[in-house]
């Protein structure tokens, strides 16, 4: 029995890692995206790119060369949210707040575009049913009317969206200079049509000014007769009241004073008794204190007594005289005449000012008499006014009702008067914030076709359609072109990579001299071979492609050659009972006992093994061929066969028929130890490659790698170096 190898061999796993390259882990990667394998891709495809991309360029420049000149026209126009005050009373309009600047540039774009500013430039220009603007337009005049609209309103329909289309607005940040733009294959039009909506748009702008303060005018003017009517009424209404309720009003009667400052002769009467009441109450309460102090102690310690200026001399005079008569006193009795007359003025003295001090009292008494009855009787009359007052108020009620109505009437005739005064005044001077800064003038050069612009849009739309070309190409119709696509799409061990060879060398040749590219190359499939298990080398080895040509022979022959370099016995059995090839690389005949009459057990294995040329190699040949290939190698005799040849060599290498197509290569994949699947590197379509390999899996063949031949890393995309330490080191 031949020793077999499950396909996860893990030294030819190894092995092929260190054969290839790189492995797709390993490529280089720029954002998650294989970057060499990116260009390696648009490399393989860079014929048909080119062409799709000068195809592009030369659509784009025949285009630019045979498209009609577009000339665009522009003219500038400053817009400032408030407009300058010429008489100082105009205000500014509220929906152009500072806060609101953006809402209101907006909106003046928006007016610059709308419809009645286009339909006004076509009134004014005359565009209406004008055939030289059409043709000048490149638009043909329309015939029939669309819709439920009328011929004329088609034609004018017409001419509006003419001018939609190609006028434009432009409005540069933190600018308040917007560009009006019409665009038109004729340069001079163009910049009376850019001229005419710039001078429409300042025209229509004080046109709503002058139809806005009209229409305020006559509404003030409006108000302003209603307001005159309700202020007489209202303050003839508050006089008769006042008539009839006999309410004097001794308030201020200036404008605007008259509701809050009006007083009725009551109320200003009881507002001075009171104050009267309050100063007689405070008179009689200070003489109440003056009497009260006279009456209780002497006279002469009243301050008042005291302070007066009679009283204080009489005292001077009283003091003097009794000093006088103290002196006479010491000098003589108290009968002697002199002594008596001292006393006698003495008490003169003192009786003066008794009677000065008894008069000062009772005036005193008097004042807080007189202050009494004072306060008495201004209190009776300050009742008697509150009564009134408060008879007074009901009726001033309904005055103050009135009489603010009328203030209010009047207020309001006041604003009225003055603002229509003021709108008469501006109604003359028409303030704009709109100015043309920079007419339109007659472009000379066209704006379209842009040769530069188209050109690089060309190329631009010729590198995307060259993009999904490849994208798509190498998505759906991928074939397997690297060693890193043996990894990504076949999810299978690479053994090795066999160089492209080209037309110039003999490969025969190259494969028989030891260092030779190609010998070299397949030196390193035979290396991954030797370890490709822990005991060494497969006892069996079957070659085996998806389709014919791929290099199965070939490789089959050449890595022979290379183990038989190595001293290894090795015997190579062509098992393509149907198209056998590998006679002639051994330039043997194909008509000798080979493996048919094995099978068919109509010979020996000496009489079928053949010996080469080449030193330690034998070969078995596909012999005559059978009418039933696929019955010779059913059954277990096969099996047992290719035990016999396996105990007579080191190694069996098997050259077998292609796998689509055929069941044959499906029962040779069973017999051998090893299944080395060969691929032609860009040729075979990896859905094709993986259909095969699916079949030989279902029939538990034993897939130890695949094999790259005719690999030409610069035609795949990648540079030489990269791959060409397998094959060169030795050159």
């Amino acid at each position: 029995m031949p020793q077999k190898l499950g396909p996860s061999t893990s030294v030819i796993q190894s092995s092929a890692r260190d054969v290839a390259p790189a492995s797709a882990g390993e490529a280089s990667l720029l954002g998650g995206v294989d970057v060499r394998q990116l260009w390696a891709s648009i490399y393989r495809n860079r014929w048909v790119a080119l062409m799709i991309i000068g195809a592009a360029l030369a659509l784009g420049i025949l285009f630019s060369l045979l498209s009609t000149p577009i000339y665009q026209a522009s003219a500038s126009i400053q817009i400032d949210q408030e407009a300058a005050k010429v008489i100082g009373t105009e205000q500014a309009n509220s929906s152009a707040a500072i806060q609101d600047s953006d809402r209101f540039l907006r909106t003046q774009i928006d007016v610059l575009q709308s419809r009645s500013l286009r339909q006004a430039v076509a009134e004014d220009l005359g565009l209406f049913d004008n055939k030289e603007f059409l043709a000048k337009m490149d638009e043909d005049q329309v015939d029939e009317a669309k819709g439920r609209l009328t011929l004329e309103a088609t034609r004018e329909e017409q001419v509006l969206r003419i001018l939609k289309e190609n006028m434009s607005v432009s409005l540069p940040v933190e600018s308040r200079v917007a560009q009006v733009f019409f665009t038109s294959p004729d340069p001079e039009l163009a910049a009376m049509v850019a001229n005419s909506f710039a001078e429409n748009f300042i025209r229509n702008n004080l046109q709503r000014k002058f139809d806005t303060s009209t229409y305020a005018r006559e509404f003030l003017k409006e108000q302003l007769d209603g307001a005159t009517k309700r202020l007489s009424a209202s303050e003839k209404q508050a006089l008769d009241y006042a008539r009839r309720s006999r309410i004097i009003d001794t308030g201020s009667t200036g404008e605007g004073a008259a509701a809050a400052s009006a007083k009725s002769l009551t109320t200003s009467t009881l507002i001075q008794l009171n104050a009267t009441y309050t100063a007689a109450v405070a008179r009689r309460v200070d003489a109440e204190k003056r009497w009260d102090a006279a009456r209780r102690g002497s006279a002469l310690d009243l301050p008042i007594v005291q302070s007066n200026l009679a009283v204080q001399r009489l005292l001077e005079e009283r003091a003097k005289a009794q000093a006088d008569y103290q002196e006479e006193l010491q000098r003589r009795r108290e009968d002697y005449p002199t002594v008596r007359q001292a006393q006698a003025k003495i008490a003169e003295l003192n009786s003066q000012i008794d009677r000065i001090a008894s008069g000062i009292r009772s005036t005193l008494r008097e004042e807080f008499e007189a202050a009494r009855e004072q306060e008495e009787e201004l209190g009776r009359r300050l009742a008697k006014t509150k009564e009134d007052t408060l008879t007074e108020q009901g009726a001033s009620v309904e005055l103050s009702i009135l009489r603010r109505e009328a203030e209010t009437n009047r207020q309001l005739y006041d604003l009225l008067l003055k603002r229509y005064n003021e709108l008469n005044a501006e109604a003359g001077v028409q303030a704009n914030n709109l100015a043309i800064v920079d007419e339109a003038s007659t472009p000379i050069k066209p704006v379209k076709p842009n040769l530069l612009v188209n050109i690089l849009l060309s190329i631009l739309a010729g590198l995307i359609m060259a993009a999904l070309y490849v994208f798509g190409r190498e998505q759906f119709f991928s074939a397997i072109q690297t060693p890193d696509d043996v990894a990504r799409l076949l999810k299978m061990p690479l053994i090795g990579s066999i160089p492209n060879m080209p037309q110039s060398v003999d490969v025969d040749k190259d494969l028989l001299d030891p260092k030779g590219v190609m010998a070299e190359a397949y030196s390193s499939v035979r290396t991954a071979l030797l370890l490709s298990s822990n005991d060494g080398l497969p006892k069996s080895i079957t070659f085996l492609s998806t389709t014919p040509s791929e290099g199965k022979s070939t490789s089959c022959f050449a890595i022979s050659l290379s183990l038989a370099r190595l001293g290894k016995r090795v015997c190579v059995i062509d098992l393509d009972l149907r198209k056998p090839s590998q006679h002639k690389f051994f330039e043997l005949s194909s008509d000798h006992t080979g493996m048919s009459e094995l099978l068919s057990q109509n010979a020996t294995i000496d009489q079928a093994v053949r010996t080469t040329k080449f030193e330690n190699i034998d070969f078995i040949g596909s012999g005559h061929r059978p009418p039933n290939p696929t019955d010779l190698l059913t059954g277990r005799y096969p099996e047992q066969l290719l035990a016999e040849i396996e105990a007579r060599y080191d190694v069996v290498m098997i050259d077998s028929a292609p796998v689509l197509g055929l069941s044959d290569a499906l029962l040779v994949s069973d017999l051998a130890a090893l299944t080395i699947f060969v691929v032609e590197a860009g040729r075979i379509h990896a859905g094709s490659v993986q259909s095969a390999l699916g079949r030989l899996r279902q029939s538990n063949g034993h897939i130890g790698g695949v094999l790259l031949t005719k690999f030409d890393a610069q035609a795949s995309g990648y540079s030489n170096y990269e791959y060409q330490y397998q094959y060169r080191y030795g050159a």
